[in-house]
């Protein structure tokens, strides 16, 4: 990707007032809804109420190329496996896929609002949830993939297991897990938080489900059964609204309407060091892919924190934890 310099990087005597805020990446004009890392590590991307797509270089904080401009709001974005692909969701006119390294389109699907999408860990469907339905298309062709998954309330988010097997889908007060190959719920609805499910992950292992929600928790489930595991991640003093989880499957990060992201031991479900301190409410974050570095919207900015400034705190298994949370 051919990095033109355009807006530049927020002043350094700024980011050295806000603990762990080591560049932020200026350039759209309204709220900036959903960030992702492309697979490099070396470039992110950002999707904002300005109708755009700003992809950004890492190392320079300065935008690559133009930004990819859309007739509607873009809600979410996703990038595929091979890093070849950006999957944007608009608030109206359904979803375009754009090919990363030439910017043209490559599939424009019409139709409803998409809220939320997710690319299959193989990159050959990408699912996405708007109002009780979640879809899935061919990522090539644009071409359903089969009759819409019926869901047990609104869809609030979408992710696909490691395998591919499986589709967890973030709900109005729990969520449900639908088989991909069969179009069946294989788990749930769950009715285990008092609000909506605005973000759902998996864990690197197929083994945890992760679910963040308005009533200001994080839980942990089993991915198979729907049993929860353990006790939930407390803190957040607001909606707690995204969340991502480390490569390692060790720590989440979270953001919520408290302006904050926030770091947690996912097997001791403590937080990890201070909050980061955000201006306006945290609506998307993502992990680098080496861990070192966490991103997240900020107004309309996007923030990069640093990961290694927190402390570093001893990791129980995950078998052992499955062991004796029951």
């Amino acid at each position: 990707m051919s990095t033109l310099v355009t807006s530049p990087v927020e002043s350094s005597a700024v980011r050295r007032a806000r603990r762990g805020l080591t560049k932020v990446f200026k350039g759209h004009t309204s709220v900036v809804l959903s960030v992702a890392y492309f697979p490099d590590g070396r470039h992110i991307t950002s999707a904002s109420n300005d109708n755009t797509i700003i992809i950004w270089d890492v190392e320079s904080g300065r935008r690559d190329g133009q930004p990819l401009q859309h007739d509607s709001k873009v809600n979410w974005i996703a990038i595929s496996p091979d890093g070849r692909r950006i999957a944007s969701g608009l608030q109206v006119g359904g979803l375009v896929i754009w090919d990363a390294l030439t910017r043209k389109v490559v599939q424009e699907i019409k139709g409803g609002g998409v809220a939320q999408l997710a690319y299959s860990p193989d990159g050959r469907w990408i699912a996405t949830g708007g109002g009780r339905v979640v879809r899935l298309w061919d990522a090539d062709t644009g071409r359903p993939g089969r009759e819409p998954l019926e869901c047990g309330g609104s869809v609030f988010s979408v992710a696909f297991s490691p395998d591919g097997s499986r589709i967890a889908v973030g709900l109005r007060d729990g969520f449900q897990v639908f088989d991909v190959s069969t179009g069946q719920s294989v788990v749930g609805p769950i009715k285990g938080h008092t609000d909506a499910v605005f973000s759902v992950v998996y864990s690197p292992d197929g083994r945890l489900l992760v679910t963040a929600s308005w009533d200001r928790s994080i839980r942990v489930w089993d991915s198979k059964t729907g049993i929860e595991v353990g006790k939930p991640m407390l803190g957040h003093t607001d909606y707690v609204i995204c969340i991502s989880i480390s490569a390692d499957g060790r720590r989440i990060a979270s953001g919520g309407a408290d302006h904050t992201v926030r770091v947690w031991d996912l097997e001791t479900r403590l937080q990890v060091g201070d909050s980061f301190d955000a201006d306006y409410w945290v609506l998307s974050v993502a992990f680098s892919p080496d861990d070192r570095h966490i991103i997240s919207d900020n107004g309309y900015d996007v923030g990069l924190w640093d990961t290694e400034s927190l402390p570093i705190q001893g990791s129980v298994s995950i078998f052992i934890l499955l062991q004796y949370s029951f």
